[in-house]
């Protein structure tokens, strides 16, 4: 039985092993020249139950890229409620590549009044 469950976990771990290797052989391909940099921006409005899945799971695409030269992810308060806004605060804290940003801020950051939005 002992056998049996170590060999099931020997070859778990072999397959993790290879879906990384495959991972760093594709971004050595996929690599890009120039710029490194990529931003993930999650607006968050209203009271949001999935807040902390949208965050987590734009970290983990961030983690995910590795390699680039500055990562970020910005959680953009459209006006969410408080409980939301405590649960987004403390995500970011987990990351160091994370902020949680007001929306008058995000604005003057990038220069622009209103979004457009393209149809």
């Amino acid at each position: 039985m002992m056998e049996s469950i170590s060999i099931m976990i020997g070859v778990f771990l072999v397959i993790i092993g290879l879906v990384e290797v495959f991972r760093m052989i594709s971004f050595l391909f996929l690599r890009t020249k120039g710029e490194n940099d990529i931003m993930i921006i999650v607006p968050v409005s209203g009271h949001n139950e999935e807040a902390e899945l949208l965050l987590r799971s734009a970290a983990a695409r961030v983690k995910w890229t590795g390699g680039m030269s500055q990562q970020r992810v910005v959680c953009l308060d459209c006006g969410m409620d408080e409980e939301t806004k405590e649960v987004c605060d403390t995500i970011s804290q987990d990351y160091s590549f994370m902020e949680v940003r007001g929306l008058t801020e995000f604005e003057s950051l990038f220069g622009r009044q209103t979004p457009r939005v393209q149809e």
